[in-house]
């Protein structure tokens, strides 16, 4: 359901962007664990100096070498955690998300039909996290640290908190199937 959701809602379009500071891209990566959909996330490592312990998909800044946003989503994906995605096993770009710091992140989605090893990088990654994906969906509450207006929801995998961006990209992910 959820590929057929994203062929026809939102489609990989890939165009050349100019890189910027703030423009950046993530891979959001469902594999099948068990016979059930799951989500990798990481908790990103605790020394950095921005986002440091937060939870994120993987992903990062537009650099120079980076053709388009797919591109980025992909190498950065390669760099945190050794995953070699095969850009025609992108099959969707969900609607961009701006962070309260004035990032536009642009989430591409994947599903595998299972998770290879992986290789993390221990500069940029503390944890990888593999969440069931219905049961992560399922923790949606609204987060009481921002205003009702401004609509902000959190979702809880364990003790770990998402939050800001990752969790509008999980709000997206969560319309997509009910869509």
């Amino acid at each position: 359901m959820i590929t057929n959701n994203l062929k026809n809602h939102f489609p990989v379009v890939r165009e050349s962007v100019a890189p910027h500071a703030q423009r950046a891209a993530v891979l959001v990566i469902i594999f099948n664990k068990n016979s059930k959909a799951h989500l990798l996330m990481t908790k990103r490592a605790l020394d950095l100096k921005i986002h440091a312990g937060e939870i994120s998909f993987p992903g990062g800044v537009m650099e120079l070498e980076d053709e388009d946003l797919m591109n980025t989503a992909l190498r950065e994906t390669r760099e945190e955690i050794g995953l070699e995605v095969d850009p025609s096993k992108v099959i969707g770009c969900l609607p961009k998300v701006q962070t309260l710091t004035g990032f536009e992140i642009t989430p591409f989605v994947t599903i595998l039909q299972s998770l290879p090893e992986l290789t993390v990088s221990d500069e940029e990654v503390h944890e990888v996290l593999e969440m069931p994906l219905t049961a992560l969906l399922s923790t949606h509450q609204r987060d009481i640290g921002y205003k009702p207006s401004e609509k902000m929801v959190v979702y809880w995998f364990n003790c770990h908190r998402i939050w800001g961006a990752s969790a509008k990209i999980l709000r997206q992910i969560e319309n997509l199937i009910d869509i």
